[in-house]
């Protein structure tokens, strides 16, 4: 077992094998690690709910399971189960497909949760009926797991835009794909903001069930970073650096009306606020910027980073206005 948990704990002299907790976190890694993956869906939008289950179909690792969570009417359940039903019979689906009824109402999270309590196997991975997986996705996970045993595995995910053409479902591309999710897991990073999609993690499920690890059904948006910082700070994350799926960002139901961006202002207060009232557990490696963001040298630890920034943009004014800006603010 590794990750900050780990570490801080043979340095305080403690034995995994001592708690039953942590019983599963030492656990050696299995061979072939098996997969639950939870596709998330309200049924509004089946043509690119059957399109991510076809990306299933042609895993090239395929010992995996599929929990298709519904969270939606019973109607919408029925007709999601015949139509993937349908897929599975002729090839264009997972043949271990099983259809999940949520009830409506509560947040996002909701069918998260009932997916996670569904799941079995060694990790649990997740996928919105918007996005599309990689032949490679749960290949990558595999020997993510085989590398780092108890770690969360952490591939990329690549981003377009498409339109829905008035429909709710993405049709067409409508710009080139972008490669905006950075390739390694900055943890300081994403206690202000997530830099990880969701569909790019495989968790591993008895940690999860050990902590009783679970989205936060508060949230109405952000419970996926919600979870992975929390999750982070136990079992450590381990990145692969290839791309493994894609996110189809439509240009409707998306993050970038007023409200929305209100809404993800709310929630993620109420991430750090969480946060805030429990300790911190990081590697040692960051222990460097911690000390290079709050303290620069001559001045003090009253400085901030925001005064090397500063700096750094006059520098790279033209030499003129650096020099009248100087005068002007009387800076040295």
């Amino acid at each position: 077992m590794s990750g900050p948990l780990a570490s801080l704990l043979r340095s305080l002299g403690l034995s995994l094998q001592e708690s039953e907790q942590l019983a599963a976190l030492a656990a050696p890694a299995p061979a072939e690690p098996t997969f639950t993956v939870v596709v998330r869906t309200q049924g509004r939008r089946r043509r690119s709910l059957l399109e991510a289950l076809q990306s299933l179909a042609v895993q090239t690792w395929t010992r995996f399971g599929t929990v298709v969570a519904v969270h939606g009417t019973a109607e919408a359940a029925a007709a999601v189960e015949a139509e993937a039903g349908e897929a599975a019979a002729s090839g264009a689906a997972p043949t271990d497909c099983r259809v999940l009824h949520v009830d409506e109402g509560g947040t996002r999270a909701k069918p998260l949760n009932a997916g996670l309590d569904a799941a079995g196997g060694d990790y649990v991975c997740f996928l919105d009926d918007d996005d599309l997986a990689e032949p490679n996705w749960l290949a990558v996970f595999a020997r993510g797991a085989a590398d780092a045993p108890g770690q969360i595995i952490r591939a990329r995910t690549a981003r377009q835009p498409w339109l829905t053409e008035g429909t709710a479902e993405p049709r067409t591309p409508a710009g080139p794909v972008e490669y905006v999710y950075p390739a390694t897991f900055d943890p300081l990073a994403h206690f202000s903001y997530s830099e990880t999609p969701i569909c790019s993690l495989a968790l591993p499920r008895a940690a999860l069930d050990s902590f009783g690890l679970r989205f936060d059904e508060e949230l109405t948006v952000c419970e996926d970073w919600d979870l992975l910082v929390r999750a982070s700070q136990l079992l450590g994350v381990h990145c692969v650096d290839e791309v493994t799926t894609l996110y189809r960002r439509s240009d409707r139901a998306n993050s970038e009306t007023e409200a929305n961006r209100q809404a993800w202002f709310r929630n993620r207060a109420r991430v750090i606020d969480k946060l805030a009232r429990q300790p911190l557990v990081l590697d040692g490696s960051e222990v460097h910027r911690l000390a290079d963001a709050r303290y620069e040298y001559g001045g003090g630890p009253s400085k901030r980073l925001e005064n090397i920034r500063t700096r750094e943009l006059l520098t790279a004014l033209p030499g003129r206005l650096r020099a009248r800006l100087v005068r002007t603010l009387r800076l040295r």
